[in-house]
């Protein structure tokens, strides 16, 4: 054999380290190409949507009148057949689009009128053609007695006490650094006596909610002072024990506000913030014939309301992506006064994704099953949370321990 030929036989490749080449070839291919199959579809938004329109989220009415409920839903797969009207869960009418097998996009209207002076809950439910649910929104609002009848709910709301006048009232203070202040002055910043000088490097918080309740008191059932809307900015310039209210002063207004990080954005640092201690004790609350926030009628002065979430449940399974799904939730009143109506807020991840609910005016120890919070999630994911959050508005005077238990954490699985 010459060199020629036995260098060609020890060159062959043997028949199985070509499928070896061939298999690292169809790898490295498929790293920068899909084989077959159409390219994956992205994850889109929601195709359907329900707002109320009217009447807003806590509105007060005059029990007699007649108003004007509306509702617009759309739909852009099939199409948006009915909308139904309910009050407290009782169907009071259905408006029927003019095509009957359902448009995009439909707006309806019902007339309404209360004639019981309380807390109501209305909602709307709109449909497909086929009858399937599109999803629910509702709004909480309070009916109050007519003029004519004042002076009987008066007596129902407070029967030892005569109604509030305009009556101005001595302004309440709170000691910081043994230096008082006055709250909810109308005088400038530096004609207030006595005022403490605001250090160059005093920590700020910006409002992230639509707006802030600023109170006299470090409580949420202390008197409501001011109001920051969202965007605004002030200085902190106190703080209470637990650092849970902050003293805050922008412009000529100086009060409280909670420390909720759902609410508020800080800047700078708040390690060295002075304590500041209210110098009055905290005052009664005492309620109002037009109470905000739609206090019920049957309300008395001791104790105070308690809102808590009972049970939650998500309907009809685990939820799937990109697909609404349901969550059942009921709330109770564990107080000891009648609670307004109040708004309830879900935070569901992944994503953050929003959804909120009108809760009624509930009385003292009752509970009430909320209409179907609607959810959608654009992510699957295991073992995820969720917050439900009672009173977000924080329109209801809980107290101390009832502010500390509006908010239960949930745990669930997206397919």
């Amino acid at each position: 054999m010459d060199e020629v030929t036995l260098l060609r036989n020890n060159s062959r490749v043997p028949l199985h380290a070509l499928f070896v080449i061939f298999a690292l070839a169809s790898a490295a291919l498929a790293c920068n190409f899909q084989l077959g199959g159409a390219p994956r579809t992205p994850i889109g938004t929601p195709t359907w949507s329900l707002d109320f329109i009217a009447p807003d989220n806590n509105s007060l009415i005059v029990a007699g009148t007649t108003i004007t409920l509306a509702a617009v839903a759309s739909d852009a797969l099939s199409g948006v057949a009915r909308i139904d009207f309910s009050v407290d869960g009782s169907l009071i009418g259905s408006q029927n689009a003019p095509i009957s097998e359902g448009q995009t996009r439909f707006s309806a209207q019902q007339a309404w009128q209360p004639t019981e002076a309380r807390g109501y809950l209305i909602t709307a439910e709109a449909f497909r053609a086929d009858g399937t649910s599109i999803g629910e929104a509702g709004v909480a609002v309070q009916v109050i007695a007519a003029p004519t009848a004042q002076a009987a709910l008066l007596s129902t709301v407070a029967p030892t006490q005569a109604p509030r006048t305009a009556t101005p009232t001595a302004l309440p203070t709170f000691a910081l650094d043994a230096t008082p202040i006055t709250l909810n002055t109308a005088v400038p910043t530096a004609d207030v006596p006595n005022a403490p000088a605001v250090p160059p490097n005093a920590p700020t918080l910006r409002v992230t909610f639509d707006y802030l309740n600023v109170r006299a008191r470090p409580d949420a059932g202390s008197e409501k002072i001011g109001e920051l809307a969202r965007g605004d900015e002030a200085i902190i310039i106190g703080r209470n024990e637990q650092r849970t209210w902050w003293v805050i002063e922008r412009g000529t207004l100086r009060g409280w506000v909670i420390n909720n990080a759902e609410w508020i954005q800080i800047s700078g640092a708040t390690a060295d913030v002075p304590l500041a201690t209210t110098a009055d004790a905290l005052a009664t609350a005492t309620p109002s014939p037009l109470p905000p926030g739609g206090l019920a009628p049957t309300s008395t002065v001791t104790g105070t309301a308690d809102l808590i979430i009972e049970s939650w449940a998500i309907r009809g399974g685990t939820p799937k992506v990109n697909e609404n799904f349901e969550v059942i939730i009921r709330v109770k009143n564990q107080g000891t006064v009648d609670a307004g109506s109040a708004l309830l807020e879900g935070i569901f991840q992944p994503g953050s994704e929003r959804s909120q609910m009108a809760v009624p005016a509930l009385a003292a120890g009752a509970s009430v099953t909320l209409p179907p919070l609607n959810v959608t999630l654009r992510e699957r994911g295991t073992n995820l949370t969720g917050t439900l959050t009672l009173d977000v508005k924080n329109e209801v005077a809980e107290g101390a321990n009832g502010e500390a238990n509006n908010v239960v954490t949930i745990t669930y699985n997206v397919e």
